[in-house]
């Protein structure tokens, strides 16, 4: 495998212990990536600078920095970069306000390695990662902030919003579950509540609502 096709993850976080665990943790799953630490907000705003990155795992209030301020100025300057966050504080404090500040997936340091792993693929991958806690956290905010999609239940909600992602009914229905045939249902009870008569009509609720940043 070429060098420039190896994962490049940036791990920006102020405390050693945790710079010096992470790579292990990681390489379970990714097992080729190559690892830069920084430990401040301003290193870690040169680094995204200097060179192109595969990730950046990102703690909240680094040095330097406000809680959310580092976040919000990478993805500034990165756009399409993703970015997981790994914090100590709970999803229920700062998971929904990290999201919305664009993180790409959120972790609390409690997880362990195996979630840990898990998150930093699925984060590499375009997924994102969001516990079902977080989940739950996303789609109530969404329900308090967009008009008529409050009517969802919150697993309409979901499913809307993968189907805003282009994802086939086979696919939703892996991803969160359930049966192909209730990924239907619960599509033809979506379009009812929401007044939607075509495809392109719930593309462009989903994008107008801006409900794929949830």
């Amino acid at each position: 495998m070429s060098e420039t096709l190896l994962p490049r993850i940036l791990l920006a976080d102020d405390h050693g212990l945790i710079r010096d665990a992470l790579p292990s943790a990681i390489r379970r799953r990714v097992p080729r990536a190559q690892f830069e630490c920084v430990g401040t907000a301003a290193d870690t705003i040169a680094a995204v600078m200097r060179r192109e990155w595969s990730l950046v795992v990102l703690d909240l209030g680094l040095p330097g920095g406000t809680e959310l301020e580092t976040l919000r100025h990478v993805r500034e300057l990165r756009p399409a970069l993703p970015i997981l966050v790994f914090s100590m504080f709970p999803e229920a404090k700062m998971g929904v306000a990290a999201i919305e500040a664009g993180a790409s997936g959120y972790l609390c340091k409690t997880a362990d390695r195996a979630t840990i792993g898990a998150a930093v693929a699925e984060t590499l991958a375009g997924e994102g990662y969001r516990s079902v806690r977080l989940r739950e956290l996303l789609a109530k905010r969404a329900r308090e902030r967009h008009g008529e999609a409050a009517a969802l239940s919150r697993r309409e909600l979901e499913v809307l919003i993968e189907l805003g992602r282009g994802r086939s009914n086979k696919e939703i229905a892996a991803g969160l579950g359930v049966s192909v045939t209730s990924v239907g249902t619960y599509r033809t009870r979506i379009m009812e509540k929401l007044g939607l008569r075509t495809t392109a009509d719930l593309l462009r609720y989903v994008v107008e609502h801006r409900l794929l940043r949830e």
